[in-house]
Formats: structure tokens, C-alpha cells, sequence
């Protein structure tokens, strides 16, 4: 894997760009955490890597969290509600085969997956976006540009994938339940509506790749957040 601009898989094994990545909240800080199974971590994120770090307090001001690059800890005020981290873009370079593998791991769309393995190599520009909640639309953290994890006003049941303001409906999400051995995997319905195969008991990640062409390669952007049990 050839790496092209800086980014996690810099510090790590060849396939590191395909971890998990999530934030872990503290009461005084929080951390972002990278593992192949949630919510066992094998790296943390340093500052290096990290393009953003915003966060909502309880008045609903917005505010941005201050690092350096050696920062594996991002403090923040007690009164903290909920944070977005956007990671540095990266251009990725595979083979063919590990390209496709990239994809279908994260059941992205068939044609996209036939595409990548019609191309002599695979070229991504990837990203990657934690969040510790959802997000209400329309929010400070609301980013109608970027693929978010989204509540609507007056309905904190349900959890919508959203992007460009519109809903992302067909989408493949995976549920990681540390219960569960296995990948829980559903699809947004017609309004975005994510689908969760099981209530957690526990504290759970729900993640998906959101990928489209881009020229001769593709642009992706890896989308997280953390689920607490009710």
C-alpha cells in the first residue's frame, strides 16, 4: 500500500486504514481510538493526523478543541455535549485486489466494487469522521456537506444518515457489538433511517463507508459513532 499524504496508516501495519476508528469520551477529555474490533483499541490517534476537533457545550455554543500534533488527549469543558472528529485527508494507493477487498469489507455498493476490479490499481481519497452522538440536524455540528450520523428535531429514537442535507437511503451500516462476534450489517431505508438489528445492551459502534467515484479512483469518507445502551 502506497500512502501519498499523511494519515494513521503512516504509523501502522498495511492494512491499518481499514481499521475502526471512534472517539472515546472522558468526563474531562476525550480520545480517538483505532481497532479491528470495537471497543478494543490497538492505536491511539495522535494530533499529527488530526484535521478537526469540534464540540458542542450545553448552551449549544460550538466550539473548537485546541492540540498540537503530539496530543493523544483532546481536553474539553465539563459542560461538553457531544464532538465531531474529522481526520486528515489522505490519498491511498492499493492493488487491485486489496482495493476491492477495502470495499467489499465495508459492502460498499456492487458497481462500485466491479469498477475497482476493472482498474489496474486502486486509488482512494479517504477520510475518516467520529462522532460521540448523533447529530440533531441543524445543529452546531450539523455539516450538510459531509455524511453524518443525524437525529431530526423532536425524535431522538431514531438515527438517520444523512448528507449534502438529503438523506443517504440503500446505505450498508454495521453495528459492532462487542457481544457479537460478527458485523451486524443493514441498510438506510428510503428516508435514511438506519436500522438496528439489536438494541445494545451495552456501549456499541455504528459505522459505514460512504463511496463514489472521483475520476479513474474513488472518494470515501469512513463515518462512526457511539451508541449507549438506553
Amino acid at each position: 500500500m502506497k500512502i501519498l499524504s499523511a494519515l494513521i496508516a503512516l504509523t501502522v501495519p498495511v492494512s491499518a486504514f481499514a481499521h475502526l476508528t471512534w472517539i472515546e469520551a472522558g468526563q474531562a477529555n476525550l480520545s480517538l481510538s483505532t481497532g479491528h474490533n470495537f471497543p478494543a483499541k490497538e492505536i491511539v490517534v495522535k494530533g499529527q493526523y488530526v484535521e478537526s476537533v469540534r464540540c458542542v457545550a450545553a448552551d449549544g455554543e460550538a466550539f473548537e478543541l485546541k492540540f498540537d500534533k503530539k496530543s493523544t488527549r483532546y481536553p474539553y469543558p465539563d459542560n461538553t455535549q457531544n464532538c465531531v472528529a474529522r481526520l486528515k485527508t489522505s490519498l491511498i494507493e492499493l492493488s487491485t485486489a486489496q482495493g476491492v477487498a477495502h470495499l467489499e469489507e465495508n459492502k460498499v455498493d456492487t458497481l462500485l466494487v466491479d469498477k475497482a476490479r476493472r482498474s489496474k490499481t486502486f486509488q482512494e481519497e479517504y477520510f475518516k469522521l467520529s462522532q460521540i452522538k448523533p447529530i440533531e440536524i441543524g445543529s452546531p455540528l450539523y455539516n450538510s456537506e459531509l455524511a453524518q450520523f443525524v437525529h431530526k428535531p423532536g425524535d431522538t429514537d431514531n438515527i438517520f444518515l444523512y448528507r449534502n442535507g438529503a438523506p443517504l437511503a440503500g446505505v450498508s451500516v454495521g453495528l459492532e457489538y462487542p457481544e457479537t462476534p460478527i458485523t451486524l450489517w443493514s441498510n438506510t431505508d428510503t428516508d435514511g433511517k438506519v436500522k438496528l438489528l439489536l438494541q445494545p445492551k451495552s456501549k456499541a459502534l455504528l459505522r459505514t463507508l460512504i463511496s463514489e467515484e472521483s475520476g479513474n479512483g474513488f472518494k470515501s469518507q469512513f463515518l462512526s459513532v457511539t451508541l449507549n445502551p438506553r
